[in-house]
């Protein structure tokens, strides 16, 4: 009796540590993961786009520049001088991806004259797009706009599974050029001189695939040792 009360409780503490560990990987496999864009593949278009981007029930007029890419740690940025149109010298974003983060970057205001200033008045703005099997589907993202060009609005940046889309309407960035009438967006707090740069934090979804099993082989270790207490308490 003795013997048996005991293998009892153990199996009751045993049972208790399996539905323990089995809330705790359901509660996991719920969250979010960082995304992590190092040897994904990567498309990022210039788009123009009627009353909002597709990620907020616009639709798209065109698209003037598409680069595709494999996103590295190791390179920075992803792609330099990116066109708002091919062929241009002006209006040039570099977009570089370093592990979970994007970060766009305003180049032209490095050359201080006029035709380097921007001003968006319609909507407009940066696709990325997941192109390949490395990344799961997007999940939520925050916007850093410490740095970012005057009037950026974080939120007009939307996303999808495998899209996001970067809505520059109504943000600008000038040079402070002699009596000029216009802001300008010169910051010498910022690291790179201006408030020219916006970075995202993409997080995603993790594909449960592994941990779903580990899941399963509890719950069949669960019901096998229920079955033994059963079987002794007989």
């Amino acid at each position: 009796m003795v013997q048996k009360a005991l293998i009892s409780k153990v199996g009751l503490r045993f049972g208790g540590i399996l539905l323990a560990l089995q809330f705790f990987l359901a509660v996991g496999f719920a969250g979010t993961a960082s995304a992590n864009f190092d040897g994904s593949s990567v498309t990022v278009s210039w788009e123009f786009w009627n009353t909002a981007s597709p990620g907020q029930g616009g639709s798209l007029i065109a698209a003037t520049d598409t680069t595709a890419i494999t996103a590295s740690d190791s390179t920075s940025p992803d792609i330099g001088g990116f066109h708002t149109s091919t062929g241009n010298d002006f209006e040039l974003w570099d977009v570089d991806f370093q592990g979970d983060t994007i970060t766009l970057t305003y180049t032209s205001i490095y050359a201080q004259d006029h035709e380097h200033q921007y001003m968006y008045m319609m909507p407009l703005g940066f696709h990325i797009s997941d192109t390949g099997a490395g990344l799961d589907a997007f999940d939520s993202i925050s916007v850093d706009t410490s740095f970012a060009p005057m009037n950026f609005d974080p939120a007009k940046v939307a996303f999808d599974n495998d899209d996001i889309w970067v809505n520059l309407q109504g943000s600008m960035c000038h040079y402070a050029m002699p009596g000029g009438t216009m802001m300008p967006c010169n910051n010498a707090s910022s690291p790179t001189g201006y408030n020219n740069q916006i970075v995202l934090t993409v997080s995603s979804v993790p594909e449960p695939t592994s941990a779903a099993l580990l899941l399963l082989g509890l719950t069949g270790l669960e019901v096998s040792v229920r079955r033994g207490r059963s079987h002794r308490a007989g």
